[in-house]
């Protein structure tokens, strides 16, 4: 941990984590609005990428993987070294490329699931990758607090969060038998983005107050 808490890098890495990942949950409910036809229970989040107003969820990808690798960077430098705290790091940037592949390559409206297209599978392993690398490296960095006198306040609630995470996957799973994937999706993925969000609040209020 530098000695110096008002570190300016860091703290704009925490601000443009933050900013990045309100980005994505304010566009993901906005398209909701604007893209009525797309049924929220069986449609993917992915599927608004396509047709009108696609270009707002693009960018929402783009900057949900932007968010990771500023998180990534500033625990990086903020965590005590030490092999888990390397590893959930990695993990972390692993869930970053994973969301810039999942909005370069688009997914597939007419079948959602199994992917029907090649982008489209791409575009699903892509995300597949992003969340499960984000779910392990909760679970890793969520110790790595605990072990870390400046993070062990924020230990409790990162785990509490990472279990949710795990939790709403096998909702997911559920959910993806019965045919409601969309709902299911969601669901993982307000778990995974109320995590991120969580600890880049906690790392931007541990360098501005203490």
């Amino acid at each position: 941990m530098p000695e110096n808490r008002q570190c300016k890098p860091d703290v704009w890495l925490a601000l443009i984590a933050i900013v990045g990942i309100l980005y994505f949950v304010v566009a993901v409910v906005i398209l909701h609005v604007l893209r009525p036809e797309l049924n929220p229970i069986t449609h993917a989040v992915s599927n608004y990428a396509i047709g009108a107003f696609g270009l707002l969820m693009t960018v929402a990808f783009f900057t949900l993987a932007l968010s990771e690798f500023a998180l990534a960077l500033g625990l990086a430098r903020s965590l005590v070294a030490s092999t888990q705290a390397r590893i959930s790091v990695l993990l972390l940037r692993f869930a970053g490329a994973g969301m810039v592949v999942t909005g370069i390559f688009p997914g597939d409206v007419k079948s959602p699931h199994p992917p029907g297209t090649l982008p489209s599978l791409i575009h699903w392993i892509g995300a597949g990758s992003s969340f499960l690398s984000l779910m392990i490296a909760a679970f890793l960095l969520s110790n790595c607090f605990k072990m870390d006198t400046h993070w062990q306040g924020f230990y409790r609630p990162s785990f509490v969060l990472s279990v949710t995470i795990v939790l709403a996957l096998a909702v997911f799973g559920l959910f993806v038998s019965i045919g409601w994937v969309g709902m299911g999706e969601r669901i993982y993925i307000a778990a995974s983005v109320l995590w991120l969000l969580y600890v880049s609040v906690q790392f931007c209020i541990l360098y501005l107050f203490s």
